[in-house]
Formats: C-alpha cells, sequence, structure tokens
C-alpha cells in the first residue's frame, strides 16, 4: 500500500546498486489487501483497492507456503528463494535481517538498503 500512497525516491540509485528490481507479491498479502478494501474506511479501502490493481497489473504474484504467519511465510520464501524483501515493518525486517535476507525499506521516501552485514556479503 505504502507504494500506492506514497511518491517513492532513490529507486534508480537502488537499482544502481543492486540490480534491476523485480517485485513479487506473496498471494497472501494479495489476500491481506482483499480484506482491507472489503473491511476499512473509504480512504484506505481505495488505496488497498489500487495497490491490487497496481499489483495485479505491473508485478508478478506467487504462491507461498501458508503458515498461520504471514512473516513467517514471507521469510520461508525469502530464505528458500535467496530473494531480497521489501516491507516497512520494523519487525518484520529484524526478522528477515536475523535469517540474512536482504532488505529494502523506506526511510523519509527513499528506498534504502536495510543489511548492510549481508549486502557486503554480496559485493565481495
Amino acid at each position: 500500500m505504502v507504494l500506492v500512497s506514497t511518491p517513492i525516491k532513490q529507486v534508480d540509485k537502488v537499482e544502481a546498486h543492486l540490480g534491476k528490481l523485480n517485485f513479487l507479491i506473496p498471494d497472501i498479502v494479495m489476500v491481506e489487501l482483499k480484506r482491507l478494501e472489503e473491511s476499512t474506511g473509504p480512504k484506505r479501502s481505495m488505496i488497498a483497492k489500487t495497490a491490487i490493481e497496481i499489483s495485479n497489473s505491473k508485478f508478478k504474484v506467487v504462491k507461498v507456503t501458508k503458515t498461520r504467519d504471514v512473516d513467517d511465510a514471507i521469510i520461508e520464501y525469502c530464505v528458500s528463494h535467496g530473494c531480497t524483501a521489501a516491507t516497512i515493518d520494523t519487525d518484520l525486517r529484524r526478522r528477515l535481517i536475523s535469517n540474512n535476507v536482504l532488505v529494502i525499506t523506506l526511510s523519509k521516501n527513499r528506498l534504502m538498503v536495510a543489511n548492510p552485514r549481508h549486502e557486503e556479503q554480496l559485493w565481495k
């Protein structure tokens, strides 16, 4: 939803450093967006709806192993597929980093790489 509601800067800089970004959206995230579209107020519902439309048209939706916890499923997918994760969720970011997953996050509307330790390993 942040990609829809916030102008994001520095995409080119991150892509120059990491390579072309191909966004994958876990299917369980799409389910959550649909729930938000149907059960929240008008503003948030519209943002969720727009996020669904953009996700379906510009990004690839991938199936992830369903677990009781969405964060666990995202971590498992990233670890098993060697993916970088993009999140603004602080707890999820910390858990991804502790599982040695490179994380892209937002800070002041700019994309930032949030796992320098892993990044060093990538470039050696």
